[in-house]
């Protein structure tokens, strides 16, 4: 930037330790669960849709994401198949689909590693938009909290879209703010695309469309008009480059966008109020701490004071966004993500004036605002390096209970420790779905192979209220004798401070005395903690405040051995 010293050695030293630090939270704690492939929602989804589309088909038949991430993942699956047929690890295509289908848990890690590596380069990139905003000072101050931002660390371990989304809205925005400075249009060209290709990852994000006009709006340049219409149709075709079967199959886009708009505005069955209120006063909080948020919101009041042209185009964004995203009550935390760098780099900004005025005060406000957020990073990451109480139990499973036995497990599927099934289970499953018009290609790859599952497998019974496809593997809650009855020799249970593990008292009365209690794996920490704080929309079981009172993830899980019944 004009007017700045070249960077020394410590310069170099300070945002590598930045970057350094960024990348060690991502990466800590990174295979937590596996391969257990149930630990974080929504990864399946975006696993098995990126494999099917090594088949040739590129459509991927569901539109309640945007397409660009499945694509992305298809790009890494194969290189990552060449790397191993080069590499001796593939003998062909029949051995990488065997890897899949017995334990995709390297697919799910290479997801994550994406993510982890995204969200990394996310914070070079804040420091160069912070550069350009108000210097290298201001741009190291928004790299280091945005390097610890809890929210952004979490997230940045799941294979999901949103760390992604975020990054193409930050190289978005440094081209926006490079246009103000320069009026080029190849500037806003590139952050027009960007633009497109973060709302072709996630949809909520082309509300930040709001940002690319201000920039034309406050920009230099003369031609306007001319500006603006070529930004809106790169950012449209981007998004269609990404997204190509919004058009290609309209109908199956309109419903599930339909279908996902009608979501957002419902809720997710509890109802946790407006978006407005929870986020500010629970999300938000949560996910920076309160000395980050507040900085965060000092310095959005700063620009707004101040208001030059890229502190409206970055205030223009994150109003227009905060303003559609907490209209619904649909309150996952994870749709704050976008507003987290942003704030960092208003927090920065912020301080920045204050370092003007006070010259070592600054340096106090910045340890305040990062010692909580990096904390409970920290926290987090050590608490998903621990073996998860569902992997725990499913060890214990393999090798106290005979291969083929039939299970019972409680409860939702999130809670249950992963094991293998039958054949003949895999069989009815296949018989199952087909009978109710659905594909089950994976189910029927699985059997194509003589040896698959390898010992030991196991009938499992899923014991919940009977919704949807009719399952002969699905069974309503019943007593312990009806269990019996039917064949079944163990019942495990999960209960835990989440909607997705309520305890059933009157089945483990029951169990209490008609079984044998084997196994018990809990997750919580003895003596008296603060409670934890989770989100109780997410079947995560790792809270987002209160890991004190934690030892590992995972519910708490009970593994019965029911007795046989006297005669």
């Amino acid at each position: 930037m004009p007017g700045e010293r070249p960077p020394d050695r410590g310069f170099y030293l300070g945002l590598g330790l930045i970057l350094g630090i960024g990348l060690g939270l991502r990466l800590w704690g990174i295979d937590f669960g596996l391969p257990n492939l149930y630990c974080r929602p929504d990864e399946s989804t975006l696993v098995h849709k990126a494999m099917g589309m090594g088949t040739g088909d590129l459509n991927p038949h569901f539109f309640n994401y945007p397409s660009l991430h499945f694509y992305l993942l298809a790009a890494l699956y194969g290189a990552y198949f060449c790397a191993g047929y080069l590499g001796g690890t593939f003998a062909g295509l029949a051995a990488f689909e065997h890897q899949y289908l017995a334990d995709p848990s390297t697919f799910y890690l290479l997801g994550r590693l994406l993510g982890a590596g995204l969200g990394t380069a996310s914070i070079l990139l804040l420091y160069l938009i912070g550069r350009r905003a108000g210097g290298r000072r201001v741009g190291l101050i928004a790299a280091a909290f945005f390097s610890v931002a809890f929210l952004h660390t979490r997230d940045s371990h799941f294979l999901t879209v949103d760390i992604p989304a975020s990054f193409h809205l930050l190289v978005a925005y440094l081209f926006f703010f490079r246009y103000l400075e320069s009026g080029r249009w190849r500037e806003l060209a590139w952050g027009a695309v960007f633009l497109g290709l973060a709302a072709s990852t996630k949809y909520n994000l082309g509300i930040f469309t709001v940002a690319a006009v201000m920039a034309v709006l406050w920009g230099p340049a003369p031609a306007r008009r001319q500006h603006l219409a070529g930004a809106l149709a790169l950012a449209g075709l981007a998004f269609v480059a990404g997204t190509p079967f919004a058009l290609l199959d309209w109908p199956s886009f309109w419903r599930d966008l339909s279908f996902e708009r009608a979501h957002f505005v419902a809720g997710h069955g509890l109802d946790l109020g407006w978006g407005w209120v929870r986020h500010l006063s629970f999300t938000l909080p949560a996910g920076l701490g309160w000395p980050l948020l507040a900085t965060g919101l000092g310095g959005c009041a700063w620009l707004g004071w101040r208001r030059r042209p890229a502190d409206l185009v970055l205030l223009g964004g994150m109003l227009a966004y905060y303003a559609v995203a907490g209209s619904g009550k649909l309150v996952f935390p994870r749709y704050m993500l976008p507003l987290v760098p942003l704030l960092c780099l208003a927090a920065a900004i912020g301080l920045e004036e204050v370092a003007q005025r006070r010259r070592g005060l600054w340096v106090l406000l910045v340890a305040v605002a990062l010692a909580p957020t990096a904390l409970l990073s920290w926290q987090h990451s050590r608490l998903l390096s621990c073996p998860d109480t569902r992997l725990l139990a499913a060890e214990w499973i393999e090798a106290h209970v005979p291969d083929g036995a039939h299970i019972a497990m409680t409860g939702s599927d999130y809670g249950h420790p992963q094991v293998r099934r039958t054949r003949a289970w895999l069989q009815e499953r296949l018989e199952d779905v087909r009978r109710a018009g659905l594909g089950g290609q994976h189910l029927e790859r699985m059997l194509q192979w003589e040896e698959f599952p390898p010992a030991p497998s196991y009938y499992v019974v899923g014991m919940q209220p009977l919704t949807g496809v009719p399952l002969r593997s699905l069974w309503a809650p019943c007593p312990v004798d009806s269990l019996r009855s039917r064949g079944v020799g163990w019942v495990v249970t999960h209960q835990y401070p989440l909607p997705y593990s309520p305890a059933d008292t009157t089945l483990a009365r029951q169990l209490g005395s008609q079984a044998v209690l084997e196994a018990c794996f809990d997750p919580f920490a003895s003596g008296w903690h603060a409670p934890p704080v989770y989100d109780p929309l997410d079947a995560y079981y790792v809270p987002l405040a209160g890991f004190d009172a934690l030892d590992r993830p995972g519910p708490l899980i009970k593994i019965y051995r029911l007795e046989e019944q006297k005669r």
